[in-house]
């Protein structure tokens, strides 16, 4: 297999599940095409091809035999752009006007033809004009010509969308929901010129039995009001829809679309798309951070709540990094640009959350499999239906055979629309993520998400993790000529360890910046070597020099002030095992294991960056033994949390890879979870948001399917007009978009929250 690609794709014209699944079904035929997801949520597409067959042209050229729209979105744009936003903007005022037209001539249709007293009275006075005493029929005729000419430009000019919906549809292969509004209410349509014209064509003993059709009244009024209540509906999802989105949209916007840069002496405001690495950007008090980069001129307070969560702001100064988005408080800052547009961190954590939402969750699979038969079985229950009530329930004549009949096999039509549950998931999941994000949770995948849902066990990384990370040398028998070298060498080092050391020299007033040292190497898990002042020098726990051990340090790295307690909310209120994993002695591992209330037992130390691996091989096997031993059912789920630096092994090696944002960058690529915020609360947090966004996909698909378990029979047995099928069916597509906006509420983690 070649290299694979993955593209980016927005997609217009999808209006249900059989949609997406559509749009799937083409790209699993196309050579080269490795996985597709498409979802309806959004409205967007990911496809992962082989590119030694297949070009991203040959990805498109797909589109060409599908009723679709789409276009690529490039690697360093957002999916929902200010073209996109236009044209959807168009799209609901259009989809304003055609809804207003409708609800004005069904009003119409419906006062004339079901007020009592209107249709007669309108059909005798229009039939008056061209007969001096009109009898029954004529007026009957003349009143039904006119709702017939209310109901066309309703029913092919508002809803001629669903009949080139359809017509693309079918010639495609498939049936969405385009084919039921369409198949329901032109059959009523037709029904209705049926009882119309036949008293005039057929002469007047079946003009008398096309009479006792229901009095002679047809069913234009069904047809509008079916046009109009999904027009409604589909008006209403598409707001709902848009709603879904607010989260990354308020990410996207915390960037500025100008910048102030200082060229040749002079400050010059320009498009942020127009800034380039290198360039010095003026930040003035108020204004919002435009790119990443280091400060070089003057100082400030600079809000990062956006991105670590913590309401107070921090002094920037020469030197110091900042982050695009962040606000400027204070002062005045000149900031020299090293990432700028895609290459920023908060572009990187739109992007991350984006392909996450695209995603799907395993339990998307149950509503897959159904939509990919549901409209073809629909059609087949209708027709049962009207079988069985033409030849198994009498009526008094054929006419009124057909009549009953029918309805109810129109109202099955129409009230099975899978809209509902192509929503189901997808909205729950783009919702659930853009919350997370908007807390500081990144969860990058909707299978993570799952995952996240049975984690039984959680392994985490001491140092940086549960500890500050700032390690302190608390005993040292070191003399002052081998601290000396060793603060030397270790000053080369980026370790924790190492900057203690060096903290630690300097405190004792040891002169050691002259040295010279050469030939600097780190041994991962060991420490460092180099040559210094002519002397080999080995540096780790133990300080040796020329071969001879010339005494060690000992460190404590005091754990994070929220450690204990979210480590107790997972353990008592998720049911969690938690373990500690570190490279230091078992003496400090223990330390830090009884501050923060790990057991003993679940303390894995002297563990070398290679071999951490393996102690979550073992946890996992253990958390198996455990669930197995409780009767409980499914694979055991083990989290790894790390910083994302050296715990790469461990990450790949756990179900889910959890890292604490604090080295921003490795972050968003080593993890599957990124705490943005750096507190392990967060994780108490993620898993607390995984469970809500779980609890309402599952409450969205029985939602859906217990409404067509209710509505389908109800419709089938003639308890449900047509009319007011399709407006069930728009609720229900609306009632599934609004509960899962309700994961907006989510609160994010608490310590008196109950899990």
């Amino acid at each position: 297999m070649g290299d694979l690609v993955t593209i980016r794709l927005a997609i217009e014209g999808m209006h249900c599940a059989n949609c997406a699944a559509n749009i799937e079904k083409h790209f699993r035929q196309a050579p080269g095409v490795v996985d597709v997801a498409v979802n309806l949520a959004n409205d967007t597409g990911q496809v992962t091809f082989d590119a030694s067959v297949a070009s991203v042209e040959d990805m498109l050229r797909v589109f060409d035999e599908l009723p679709f729209t789409a276009e690529l979105v490039a690697e360093d744009a957002p999916l929902v752009d200010e073209g996109r936003r236009a044209r959807e903007a168009a799209h609901a005022r259009h989809d304003r006007r055609v809804f207003a037209v409708a609800l004005v001539l069904t009003v119409l249709i419906v006062g004339i033809g079901m007020v009592p007293g209107v249709h007669m009275g309108l059909g005798a006075a229009l039939a008056g004009l061209f007969v001096a005493d009109p009898t029954h029929a004529q007026a009957m005729f003349a009143a039904n010509v006119v709702l017939m000419l209310l109901t066309v430009p309703v029913q092919f000019g508002c809803g001629a969308r669903f009949y080139k919906g359809a017509f693309q549809s079918l010639k495609s292969g498939a049936a969405n929901m385009d084919v039921l509004v369409c198949l329901g209410t032109s059959i009523a349509f037709a029904f209705s010129l049926y009882i119309t014209f036949l008293p005039f064509i057929a002469g007047d003993q079946a003009g008398q039995g096309a009479m006792q059709i229901n009095e002679g009244m047809p069913y234009y009024e069904t047809c509008a009001m079916l046009i109009t209540f999904v027009l409604l509906g589909k008006m209403l999802e598409a707001r709902a829809k848009g709603a879904t989105n607010q989260a990354i949209e308020a990410l996207m916007n915390l960037t500025p679309p100008t910048a102030v840069v200082l060229r040749a002496g002079e400050q010059v405001e320009v498009p942020l798309a127009q800034v380039v690495v290198g360039d010095e950007v003026l930040v003035r008090p108020g204004e919002k951070v435009p790119v990443d980069g280091v400060v070089v001129q003057g100082s400030a307070e600079v809000d990062e709540s956006m991105l670590t969560g913590e309401a107070l702001p921090l002094m920037k100064a020469v030197g110091d990094a900042v982050v695009g988005g962040t606000v400027n408080t204070t002062g005045s800052l000149t900031v020299r640009a090293q990432r700028v547009g895609a290459d920023t961190t908060l572009a990187r954590i739109v992007r991350a959350v984006e392909d996450a939402q695209g995603s799907k969750a395993p339990v998307q699979r149950l509503a897959d499999r159904i939509a990919a038969v549901f409209v073809p079985t629909i059609l087949g229950i209708a027709a049962v239906v009207f079988l069985v009530w033409f030849f198994a329930v009498p009526a008094p004549d054929a006419a009124l055979q057909w009549q009953q009949a029918l309805l109810p096999a129109i109202a099955v039509i129409v009230v099975a629309c899978p809209c509902a549950l192509g929503l189901a998931t997808p909205t729950a999941l783009v919702v659930g993520m853009g919350r997370g994000a908007q807390l500081g949770i990144l969860i990058k995948d909707g299978q993570v998400l799952e995952q996240l849902c049975r984690v039984s066990a959680v392994v985490f990384d001491k140092t940086g993790t549960v500890t500050r990370g700032a390690p302190q040398v608390v005993a040292c028998d070191v003399p002052p000529e081998a601290l000396a070298l060793a603060a030397a060498v270790e000053a080369k080092s980026e370790h924790p360890l190492a900057r203690a050391v060096v903290r630690y020299a300097e405190e004792q007033g040891v002169a050691f910046a002259r040295i010279d040292v050469q030939d600097f190497n780190a041994v991962v898990g060991e420490g460092v070597r180099a040559c210094a002042d002519g002397h080999a020098v080995e540096v780790g726990s133990r300080v040796v020099v020329d071969g001879c051990d010339r005494g060690g340090f000992s460190f404590r790295d005091e754990p994070k002030p929220e450690a204990a307690g979210a480590i107790e909310q997972l353990r008592c209120r998720s049911g969690a095992a938690c373990y500690l994993l570190t490279g230091d002695a078992q003496g400090p591992a223990m330390e830090v294991a009884r501050a923060v209330g790990i057991e003993p037992s679940h303390v894995f130390a002297g563990v070398k960056p290679l071999g951490k691996a393996e102690r979550v091989e073992e946890v996992r096997a253990s958390a198996a033994a455990a669930l197995h031993a409780a009767g409980e059912r499914g694979a055991a789920a083990v989290a790894f949390v790390g910083d994302g630096i050296n715990d790469a092994p461990a990450l790949a090696a756990a179900d889910i890879g959890v890292v604490m944002a604090s080295g921003t960058d490795v972050a968003l690529d080593a993890g599957q979870v990124v705490l943005m915020r750096d507190r392990l609360t967060d994780l108490v947090g993620a898993l607390r948001l995984a469970r809500a966004t779980m609890r309402k996909i599952k409450q969205n698909l029985f939602w859906a399917l217990i409404y067509n378990c209710i509505m389908i029979p109800l419709a089938a047995v003639g308890i449900l007009a047509p009319a007011l099928a399709g407006a069930a069916m728009a609720l229900s597509s609306v009632t599934v978009v609004c509960n899962s906006l309700l994961l907006k509420r989510f609160a994010g983690p608490s310590a008196s929250r109950p899990d």
